[in-house]
């Protein structure tokens, strides 16, 4: 009876997660600045304004590029890169990370060029309306603030995704970003904040 029992916890744990990392549900883990998420479904939500121009965009790229690259071919993704306009990557769905998913993505990503203003309740509400299981949300601008009215908005439309927030800006953290580790807590998401001076150059 022992035997039987131990023989059958051990099969269930099979299915439960395989031997590629891959839980029986479709769900992986993925990083984004060291941010570890784990999920079936992922959309990236990425400040491409003024702001973002030369190095910061350079790295942002590169850290979606390499989170894309974690995912396996079940996991579903989509792209979203926002200034005061917030649009999907097209088409406008969750795509798999098989490797025509990955190579689409890889060519979108490449045209993002940094211009205009920031808008980031539009950019988040679009992104929330996918439902994807996490949200990697990530901007160097703490103005405009996000307001508690916002915030709540945010909350309240939100039908369960966990948004991880990352914020880049210069120098030492010291109190910066107060509403964006607002908008990760409320959200179940982890705040991790970047200092973008010490990022490599890119283009």
């Amino acid at each position: 009876m022992l035997r039987s029992a131990v023989f059958l916890s051990f099969a269930f744990g099979l299915l439960l997660f395989r031997s590629d990392g891959l839980a029986a549900d479709g769900s992986g883990k993925t990083q984004l600045f060291g941010v570890t998420a784990e999920g079936g479904s992922f959309l990236y939500v990425f400040d491409r304004s003024l702001s973002m121009e030369g190095a910061p965009l350079a790295a942002a790229k590169r850290e979606l590029i390499a989170s894309l690259g974690q995912l396996k071919r079940v996991q579903q993704f989509q792209i979203l890169f926002y200034n005061q306009n917030a649009r999907l990557m097209q088409p406008q769905r969750m795509l798999f990370a098989d490797e025509n998913g990955k190579r689409q993505a890889e060519s979108y990503i490449a045209g993002i060029q940094a211009s205009g203003a920031t808008d980031h309740v539009q950019a988040l509400l679009l992104a929330l309306r996918s439902g994807p299981e996490v949200v990697f949300f990530l901007t160097d601008a703490d103005e405009p603030q996000l307001t508690a009215k916002e915030l709540e908005t945010i909350r309240q439309k939100n039908a369960g995704s966990i948004i991880h927030v990352i914020e880049f800006k210069s120098g030492p953290a010291q109190g910066k970003g107060e509403t964006l580790r607002q908008l990760a807590e409320q959200n179940r998401g982890e705040y991790k904040y970047v200092d973008v001076s010490k990022l490599p150059a890119g283009r």
